[in-house]
């Protein structure tokens, strides 16, 4: 019988600390979740909401995902921290820039997911 899912539920998963690459030269630190066996159906790229008010990619949405979606639906789950933003993760480099360098660090993690062949991406987000 399974246990119950409770708010602080963590369900098994293949989990590793990940750095992105952005084009302007920043190294931002994030998460990738994965089901723990097998491939993933789907990868959800999570984009925190805004750092100026709190936001990170560990906010309790989508650190719940990342905690369950890899076993209960079978994705990958890819947070990171946008420039100057920091979590218990730790610190992605450079600072806050309004959205115009944040494109970037988007781009890092779709390029991220692509080269590691993860499929079906999308992109979730709000707040930003």
């Amino acid at each position: 019988m399974m246990s119950p899912i409770r708010a602080n539920s963590i369900l098994p998963a293949r989990r590793e600390d990940i750095e992105l690459h952005t084009a302007d030269g920043l190294t931002l630190v994030g998460e990738l979740a994965r089901p723990a066996d097998r491939d993933p159906v789907a990868t959800l790229i999570c984009l925190h909401p805004l750092p100026t008010h709190g936001g990170m990619m560990d906010s309790h949405v989508f650190r719940k995902a990342a905690w369950r979606l890899p076993a209960l639906a079978g994705l990958a789950v890819l947070r990171f921290n946008t420039r100057g933003t920091g979590s218990l993760r730790g610190t992605s480099e450079g600072s806050f820039d309004g959205g115009a360098g944040e494109r970037f660090d988007v781009a890092a993690a779709i390029e991220y997911a692509e080269f590691a062949e993860l499929p079906d991406i999308w992109l979730l987000g709000w707040s930003f």
